[in-house]
């Protein structure tokens, strides 16, 4: 019985090629999103978990300060003012000193930041280069001592003086906020109350303001890659309280905002954001982490950390070029081994065949001679 004999069909090996390259291209896309997506959702964990140490840092700095306006407010001489009777003054005469507060009357001005109580104040308040006016109000919100002047000579009628005094006992620990007081840039606010030991009944108040820079420094710390960083946000409007660029700070929403309420709506903590047209421009795609500031009462604040998404996925965006650089090598080591294969096996193949066909036509002729 005669040997088989199998041939390699280069056209077959060919097609096989060109039709097993597509379905490795696919496959690998099909991998690369998953990773993609799963590298999105890592980042974004990451994101939010940084967002929450921001939180507690921004936490820590407030309780800090309203620690030094408490140290400051049992000061022998700050209690003594706050403690003397209230001297009651007449409409009139209270209007009369407003007007002259406000026109910056020299001896109102001496009477109220040139006192000894005041100087008293300054020198409690060097503790803190950030702080930039200090005062002490008594319990009708009226000043009785600044560091410099500035502010109002009565606070009887704004909402953190009536925060403070709203109830005689269990009021509120301090008030807290980031305001831009007329002819000043964006200051931190913060309100503490004076209470009597005994019954707890308001006897006074400091009202501090500092550089809002200052509350920014401690966010300034968390970074992520070349782009990430953190801001402070309002939580009810999205306005801007802190963040890299100053001059954003209470005059723009943060960049994307309606999308971490619907984040918020899914539970999730960080959401990968599209670009957002701004007024200095458009800002990139972004993912962005963020934690709400439970820990200030009264306050709604939100930490966002973000950070482009092109960098965040970056790992991934370098291993698909890696791919196609791969596949292009693929295909082209195929278009080789075709060529390879039509020079190599076709050949024989033919003198194979010739080379039988002669066998067969030679023996023929033998058996018809015989």
């Amino acid at each position: 019985m005669p040997k088989r004999r199998y041939e390699v069909d280069a056209r077959i090996l060919t097609l096989f090629f060109f039709v097993a390259i597509p379905f490795l291209a696919f496959g690998a896309l099909v991998v690369m999103n998953l990773a993609r997506g799963h590298l999105q959702n890592v980042m974004g964990q990451y994101l939010e978990q940084r967002a929450q140490e921001a939180g507690v840092l921004v936490e820590r700095y407030v309780l800090g300060q309203f620690s030094q306006l408490r140290l400051i407010s049992v000061d022998p001489d700050v209690k003594a003012a706050v403690g003397a009777p209230v001297r009651d003054a007449a409409p009139e005469e209270l209007r009369r000193l407003d007007q002259a507060w406000a026109s910056g009357d020299a001896a109102l001005s001496a009477a109220v930041a040139g006192s000894p109580l005041a100087a008293r104040l300054r020198e409690m308040g060097q503790a803190q280069p950030a702080l930039k006016l200090l005062q002490l109000v008594d319990a009708r919100g009226r000043l009785l001592a600044t560091t410099v002047r500035g502010g109002r000579l009565a606070y009887g009628d704004t909402a953190w003086f009536r925060a403070l005094g709203e109830t005689p006992i269990g009021g509120r620990a301090y008030v807290v906020d980031v305001v831009s007081p007329p002819g000043g840039g964006a200051m931190f606010e913060l309100d503490s109350p004076i209470r009597d030991s005994t019954d707890g009944h308001l006897l006074g108040a400091l009202h501090a303001l500092y550089d809002a820079a200052d509350l920014y420094s401690v966010l300034a710390s968390v970074r992520v890659g070349r782009t990430g960083h953190a801001a402070l946000m309002r939580s009810t409007d999205g306005l801007v309280l802190a963040a890299d660029e100053s001059s954003r700070v209470l005059k723009e929403r943060y960049p994307g905002y309606e999308y971490i309420g619907a984040a918020r709506r899914e539970h999730q903590g960080f959401w990968a954001m599209p670009a957002v047209k701004t007024s200095e421009g458009e800002e990139p795609r972004r993912i962005v982490g963020f934690a709400a500031v439970d820990h200030v009462p009264e306050v709604e604040w939100t930490v966002g950390v973000e950070q482009d998404l092109d960098e965040a996925i970056g790992p991934i965006k370098s291993i698909g070029w890696y791919l196609l650089v791969h596949f292009i090598g693929v295909i082209g080591t195929a278009v080789l081994l075709a060529v390879y294969f039509s020079s190599k096996l076709e050949a024989p193949v033919i003198e194979e065949a010739l080379h039988l066909h002669e066998e067969h036509v030679a023996s023929a002729g033998y058996r018809a001679a015989s």
